[in-house]
């Protein structure tokens, strides 16, 4: 209780001055505070949104803004409160070391003086130890030195509030000032998604048109198809005729005018084939039904084929025809050969036609090798010193229906056909076709297309490319015997055209076969159920029953079952895309285009029976 006492004045003075620092920071954090809660208030006000929807938003939004605030408060309460403890505990200490230290020397001094008597003093100088005071001085003024750095935190970190106070009104204006743009802008894309409807249907029209159009475009097309193959038979079924009796014709003893009669006739109908097939070449390219097939073949013998075609023609017309071919070219490639002859032989028809003096080059070289992918890009160059051509001629070259001008149609005539199906054909090939020239020196034409490779070399030995010319056959010599001798047939013709039946009659004959014609399908059905027959030719459009369907009643059985295995040929004045699938799928064994030719009329006859007996 001494102790108590002794320190009271020390701790009422504390005390005292404790709680009106406490009084101070607590008046100064409610003024804070309640200016912060007016400028959070007036912020909310300014914001055009209802705060009652934003309740939970705005009370987030007050806390964030009051927490710093609240912990500086904290701060001072706490450091107010270890004032208060500090400023108890050392005086009661003080006080507590004050009096141990003043019993001991009143102890010391009653000792003495009871043990010396009354002869005078022997009390020895006591010093005192403020070692403990000094410490807790020292612990004083760190905490008030903390307390002033702390004090100045808060102060500055007061100003940043403020400031970022303002920062935060300020955006909370431009975002109601972006709210109205937004507002405006959601008008204006409401206003472009109405347009956008109307131009969706004005669309959705126009694809319905479009729609209709192209159906009509299809209809219109298959209408084309149509057209042309009527036509294609129609004009090919004479032209057979003709081209078959003037072969035939050729073979008989003639005089010098009927001999020169009978070459313009044969000239004019392979000029009008020529037509016709460039005809529907370029109808088949546009209407993208042309079907590329790849087998394997050589080159050297398409190329060894093309300059005997070429030599007489080129003979006749006083020029020399050179064949070139690049060693590293492959010797066994896979593609189309079909079109690669169609593609020179335009190409060396074309030099020869507008040549009249000088020479005309096949040259073949490779122009890219991949051994990697086995792929080859080979071009191929036919070069003549004819008319040539001006830049202007040769922009034009490779579009259909052109030639370089009217004069020189005029003088060799032609579609204009020819060149443009040589360039579709080359790029249908993963190639392409250009061509180079100058008035009065000649040409230069390229074609350049990929194929595979099969053999780089020919295993083969090489044979010199060179024109095959005809000997003159001694009368003395044995005549040659004849296929029929070899390959001894019953062949029957279904076909309605007379002159026709007449030409494929002769053509048989003179290969040794005789021949049983048949009108339609159902004679022919009848013929079958009375003889049997090795091969049968079938014309495909015939009055009563087609050929298509005769030859299916004939795999089904309807003629008896000793004929659902007899080999049937179809013979058609057809050349349009799908022909030749279409009448394999129906069980037909081969395919031959009019106007015929004997020697493929023969080779067709040996490739079946051999395959046969194969």
């Amino acid at each position: 209780m001494v102790y108590l006492y002794a320190a009271l004045p020390i701790i009422a003075v504390v005390v005292v001055i404790v709680g009106w620092m406490v009084s101070i920071r607590f008046t100064e954090y409610m003024e804070e505070r309640s200016v912060l809660m007016e400028q959070l208030n007036s912020m909310v006000s300014n914001v055009d949104f209802n705060p009652i929807e934003h309740i939970d938003e705005i009370e987030f939004m007050r806390e964030e803004r009051t927490k710093a605030h609240q912990q500086e408060f904290y701060r001072s309460m706490a450091l107010a409160f270890a004032i208060l403890l500090f400023g108890v505990t050392v005086p009661l200490m003080a006080t507590r070391y004050f009096v141990q230290r003043l019993e001991s020397n009143l102890d010391l001094l009653n000792d003495r003086l009871s043990s010396i008597g009354t002869g005078g003093s022997a009390l020895m100088p006591q010093t005192f130890d403020f070692k403990e005071f000094d410490r807790l001085s020292d612990t004083l003024r760190t905490i008030t030195r903390n307390h002033g750095e702390t004090e100045q935190r808060w102060k500055r970190a007061e100003k940043e509030l403020i400031s970022a106070n303002s920062d935060l009104i300020e955006q909370a204006d431009e975002l109601k000032k972006g709210r109205k743009v937004a507002l405006s802008m959601m008008e204006d894309a409401d206003s472009a998604r109405e347009e956008l409807e109307i131009v969706n249907q004005r669309l959705n029209q126009v694809i319905e048109h479009a729609k209709q159009s192209a159906y009509e475009a299809d209809s219109a097309n298959r209408a084309k198809s149509d057209f042309l193959a009527t036509m294609s038979h129609e004009i090919r079924t004479p032209l057979n005729g003709i081209i078959g009796f003037v072969e035939m014709l050729n073979d008989t003893n003639l005089d010098e005018e009927q001999d020169d009669y009978l070459a313009t006739i044969k000239t004019s109908s392979e000029a009008l084939m020529s037509l016709i097939n460039d005809v529907l070449d370029f109808s088949k390219v546009e209407s993208g039904n042309l079907n590329l097939e790849s087998r394997d073949f050589a080159i050297l013998p398409v190329i060894r084929e093309l300059s005997s075609m070429f030599f007489s023609q080129a003979t006749e017309k006083g020029l020399s025809l050179n064949i070139d071919v690049d060693e590293d070219v492959p010797r066994r490639i896979r593609g189309d050969e079909t079109r690669l002859r169609q593609i020179l032989t335009n190409l060396l028809s074309n030099a020869i036609k507008f040549t009249e003096k000088g020479e005309v080059s096949l040259s073949v070289c490779t122009h890219a090798i991949n051994l990697e992918t086995n792929l080859v890009d080979i071009e191929f160059e036919v070069r003549d010193t004819g008319i040539g051509m001006t830049r202007e001629q040769l922009s034009q070259l490779f579009k259909p229906f052109s030639q370089g001008d009217s004069s020189t149609t005029r003088k060799y005539g032609g579609t204009g056909l020819g060149l443009a199906i040589c360039k579709r054909l080359s790029e249908a090939m993963g190639g392409k076709a250009w061509a180079t020239s100058l008035p009065g020196e000649g040409s230069c034409f390229f074609s350049r297309a990929q194929f595979e490779i099969v053999s780089l070399k020919d295993s083969r030995p090489p044979i010199p490319i060179q024109p095959k010319i005809k000997k003159a056959v001694s009368e003395d010599q044995p005549k040659p015997k004849l296929l029929a001798d070899q390959l001894p047939l019953r062949i029957a013709v279904a076909e309605d055209n007379l002159a026709n039946q007449r030409v494929i009659m002769i053509m048989l004959r003179r290969l040794g076969w005789s021949v049983d014609f048949a009108d339609n399908g159902e004679e022919l059905l009848d013929l079958l159920r009375e003889q049997n027959y090795d091969l049968i030719f079938m014309d495909l459009q015939m009055p009563i029953m087609d050929g298509l369907e005769a030859t299916r009643q004939i795999r089904q059985g309807a003629a008896g079952q000793q004929a659902q295995g007899v080999k049937i040929v179809a013979l058609t004045a057809n050349a349009l895309a799908g022909d030749e699938a279409r009448c394999l799928d129906n069980g037909m064994n081969a395919y031959l285009s009019k106007p015929l030719r004997l020697n493929i009329l023969k080779q067709t006859i040996q490739d079946l029976f051999e395959q046969a007996k194969a």
